[in-house]
């Protein structure tokens, strides 16, 4: 295996959820994948292009032929080298109540963008929100195209809904965190964390002592993330992007 040509931001990528072919077989993309790539980026013959299975595993190739198949467009992905991206450990699993409107597609576009690897959606005392299977699907296949532009290999994860009980629950190989302005700072770790760190984001009326005194008694660490109040989509993002940095391991 090779290691996959070097990130370029004027690359098509596809997303491909299944088993990636090998160096020198062919993978013939079709419906929305397909239709995107000719109508709207215009592919031609010989354009370079990736193929993610948002697992890890990308395939470098080039696009070998152009066509439609029953009206609808289709292309052939000639593979060229094949290689694995380890996943970014700690795992950020972000846990936050749902924002209103539009403003949940931002949040989810920069959760993907800053390297959580997964949004829960949090019901607590406060919550106003409370997202529909259909638009978690929605919200999955937005988390896709996020993943293509922005080159990630592996797929930020949209789940169901969970009660903020079952948020601050232990879990194995898991150490979880409470976001609040009455928390300490996030501080280096004297150690290596364990491989996933949830991080648990309140709704814009904040948390109730209730939920406060059950995350203390729960023993879940309480921490500031800014001196700012903030919006649930910045929070989150923001927040993410804080944990992943911090609490990541140097590159070698």
């Amino acid at each position: 295996r090779r290691t996959p040509m070097p990130y370029n931001s004027s690359m098509h990528r596809i997303h491909w959820p299944k088993s990636l072919p090998g160096p020198g077989q062919q993978a013939i993309v079709a419906e929305d994948e397909a239709a995107h790539a000719l109508r709207v980026k215009r592919l031609r013959i010989g354009d370079p292009v990736q193929l993610l299975d948002g697992l890890g595993s990308i395939a470098d190739g080039t696009v070998a032929a152009l066509g439609t198949a029953n009206r609808r467009a289709s292309l052939s992905v000639y593979v060229t080298a094949i290689g694995h991206v380890p996943e970014l450990l700690p795992r950020v699993e972000i846990w936050a109540a749902t924002p209103k409107g539009a403003r949940v597609d931002e949040m989810v576009e920069g959760l993907s963008e800053v390297g959580a690897a997964s949004w829960t959606p949090l019901r607590s005392s406060r919550s106003i929100v409370e997202p529909r299977p259909t638009k978690l699907d929605r919200l999955s296949r937005l988390a896709i195209e996020s993943s293509k532009q922005c080159g990630r290999a592996w797929l930020l994860r949209i789940l169901p809904e969970r009660l903020f009980m079952d948020a601050i629950l232990p879990a194995p190989d898991t150490l979880i965190l409470l976001a609040d302005s009455s928390g300490t700072p996030l501080g280096s770790p004297t150690s290596a964390p364990p491989p996933s760190v949830r991080v648990l984001v309140g709704p814009e009326g904040g948390w109730t002592p209730e939920e406060l005194a059950q995350a203390h008694a729960a023993a879940v660490p309480i921490i500031r993330f800014g001196p700012h109040a903030m919006r649930i989509e910045t929070a989150a993002v923001a927040i993410a992007a804080i944990t992943v940095d911090r609490l990541s391991p140097p590159a070698p």
